[in-house]
């Protein structure tokens, strides 16, 4: 009879913020499939709830945890009740809860509001946990942490009407850089991945009826794409679970398209 084969991920703990949907739902059950332990994050408890019921593996060993990560307090505070709970701090930490609230937009029209909540969601969202995570781990002993960002194709491709955005995800890519030199001391690797359009809620509001992109997919059927088709959410999460494996061991700082050959 054959041995069973370990997960590359069993025995670690993950934290992965925006994981009641999208790519952050699939992160989890990704990280959760290769034998880790999995607190999922959102702002939305009933999400959250129901990625958890997704979840492989001992169901004692993940937990929910409702958070609004453009909260300091609220972050700091998760991370204390985790590594509480848990009796270690995360050694794998995916701050993926992103997006643009409030839509996307000429810089013309754009109000204020909107620009400021895209920039603090994507930008302000990652240094939160970033830095929280990063805290947890050096104050436990933490000496193969692996902290995986989540940036945007567009951050390298600048197109009209996605200024807020594209300022957010470029900053967070130049972000990551940063911290990974910063973190490299403490044995905590750094890197972002850069998703090109990817078949999530995200993507359904954009493209939907009255969406800001409705015609644009429309005409091209994501046929611009060289490989014909959008990524599915577990293409990227199978990268950011690459990431936070050993098998990237010397890979820090690096930003890794999933894009279809789209650049």
């Amino acid at each position: 009879m054959a041995e069973s084969k370990e997960g590359r991920l069993t025995g670690r703990l993950a934290l992965v913020t925006g994981g009641g949907s999208g790519i952050g739902r699939a992160v989890c059950q990704a990280f959760a499939r290769e034998g880790a332990k999995v607190v999922v994050a959102d702002i939305n408890g009933s999400a959250a709830k129901e990625t958890l019921s997704l979840l492989q593996g001992d169901p004692k060993s993940h937990r929910q945890y409702e958070v609004d990560v453009l909260s300091s307090e609220a972050v700091q505070e998760m991370f204390k009740v985790v590594c509480s709970e848990y009796k270690a701090a995360p050694s794998i930490v995916a701050p993926v809860a992103g997006g643009t609230p409030l839509g996307v937009g000429n810089i013309l029209d754009m109000s204020e509001k909107s620009f400021n909540l895209t920039i603090d969601l994507n930008l302000k969202g990652t240094f939160l946990t970033v830095k929280a995570a990063a805290k947890a781990m050096v104050d436990n002993n933490v000496n193969n942490g692996s902290i995986i960002t989540i940036s945007s194709r567009v951050a390298e491709t600048p197109r009209a009407g996605w200024s807020s955005y594209i300022a957010a995800k470029a900053a967070v890519q130049q972000f990551t850089k940063v911290a990974a030199l910063e973190l490299a001391e403490h044995g905590i690797r750094c890197n972002s991945v850069l998703p090109g359009a990817t078949r999530t809620p995200f993507l359904d509001q954009l493209t939907g009826k009255g969406g800001p992109l409705q015609d644009h997919y429309k005409a091209s059927s994501g046929t611009g794409i060289p490989m014909g088709r959008f990524a599915e959410p577990n293409e990227v999460a199978n990268v950011i679970t690459f990431l936070a494996s050993d098998e990237s061991s010397y890979v820090s700082g690096a930003s890794i398209k999933v894009s279809g050959g789209l650049q």
